[in-house]
């Protein structure tokens, strides 16, 4: 997206202002506070199930990354603002807003180093930035809306209910105690901004990612789909997280989606006190305090010493091996640990659970309905650019299924 979020707290480089900053967003996010969230994630779970359904006599092709992105969109947005974007119920997932997203991100790195450059493509008249390209004219409508939504809030003053703060992130943000700059409309635009990217696409691509793996090994569904039977009886009923969330082989296959296909954001740590000390068989280093210091999860999570045979999709290294989940860093760790982290699992065990105790591969067992990829490669799961979203090769149309 090639607007700022500069003041949004992943931003935020100084450690008491990012305390500040997070304290009353971080309340949201625990795991009790998601639990409740269930319901929210079940209501659009189960419009994203009737695509699929509706799918099977049409013999509609699904673009599952983008169906996933509209899911995981209608879900924050609900939570963030209490109005859903209801991106689950346009024919196309709205899929030139997602493509618009992508091809804004390739200018990421090129705003992060000419600080001029996002200013001035965000005082662009609206019109010559729905110009460019269709999708980016309904990014910025979408950012309209929420500017609408957030002075009406805080006109309204409706923050002001305590039924209210409970169940919306933003009128929690504007009945903190944080000070009345930090409640500026410009500030929580950008805070909107960063639920909107860092609540869709990241756990969009883990889940899409696992679904084309189940779906190349039979073998490997096979065991999950069993470990569902056991769990849920009835394939049509909806799960819960305290339903889901202990299963040891889907927990597993979770693990392996994130370790396989993990965000791209680099994670940038200072010790601003203190000399860090590096040492390796050849040489030993030391690193000035005050010194940024970053690297990507992809490194770790796919170090061969660690994690052998570490391009093969393989859940059963999880299981009975503790010891691993200290090299899992796709959610960042310490206090700057991806905000979003419970929502995240939570969304990718209710979706995981529901779709394979439901569908089965096609010519796989009789447990269920049927789905199949569609002219899906691994190629189309790549990751070929960084360009603050992991950018598949060019052409790809990434993960596509029929159910039938």
């Amino acid at each position: 997206m090639v607007g700022k979020v500069r003041q949004s707290i992943v931003s935020t480089i100084p450690h008491d202002l990012h305390r500040r900053r997070r304290a009353p967003m971080g309340k949201y996010f625990s795991k009790s506070n998601i639990r409740r969230l269930d319901s929210t994630i079940q209501e659009n779970l189960a419009k994203f199930l009737e695509r699929l359904e509706n799918s099977r006599s049409s013999q509609e092709v699904i673009p599952l990354t983008h169906a996933f992105r509209a899911l995981t969109c209608d879900i924050i947005t609900s939570y963030s603002f209490g109005a859903c974007s209801d991106f689950l119920s346009r024919e196309d997932y709205n899929g030139p807003l997602w493509e618009a997203v992508y091809s804004s991100t390739k200018l990421g790195h090129w705003i992060e180093h000419i600080g001029w450059l996002g200013p001035l493509i965000e005082a662009l008249p609206k019109q010559v930035i729905a110009s460019m390209s269709p999708g980016w004219g309904s990014l910025s409508r979408l950012e309209d809306q929420w500017d609408i939504q957030i002075r009406g809030i805080q006109e309204s003053k409706s923050y002001q209910d305590p039924r209210n703060c409970e169940k919306t992130i933003l009128h929690g943000l504007l009945n903190s105690d944080l000070p009345d700059s930090e409640k500026a409309a410009s500030r929580l635009h950008q805070e909107a901004r960063l639920l909107f990217l860092a609540g869709t696409d990241g756990t969009a691509i883990t889940l899409s990612t696992i679904i084309y793996h189940l779906l190349s090994n039979p073998s490997m569904l096979d065991r999950l789909k069993d470990e569902l039977v056991n769990a849920m009886p009835d394939p049509d009923a909806l799960p819960t997280g305290a339903q889901v969330g202990h299963l040891p082989y889907l927990t597993a296959i979770i693990q392996e989606g994130l370790r396989i296909r993990p965000p791209p954001v680099r994670q940038t740590r200072v010790a601003p006190n203190e000399e860090l000390h590096f040492h390796t068989p050849d040489k030993d280093w030391v690193v000035p305090k005050g010194t940024p210091v970053t690297m990507t999860a992809r490194l770790l999570q796919r170090h061969p010493d660690i994690f052998p045979d570490p391009t093969t999709f393989k859940p059963e290294r999880w299981l009975g091996n503790p010891r691993l989940d200290k090299y899992l860093i796709a959610f960042s760790k310490g206090t700057r640990i991806c905000l979003g982290m419970n929502l995240a699992y939570e969304e990718m065990y209710l979706v995981l659970a529901s779709v394979f105790r439901k569908y089965d591969l096609v010519g796989g067992s009789d447990r269920g309905r049927k789905m199949a990829l569609y002219e899906t490669t691994e190629r189309d799961i790549a990751m070929v650019a960084d360009h603050l979203a992991w950018l598949p090769p060019a052409g790809s149309k990434e993960v596509r299924i029929t159910v039938s």
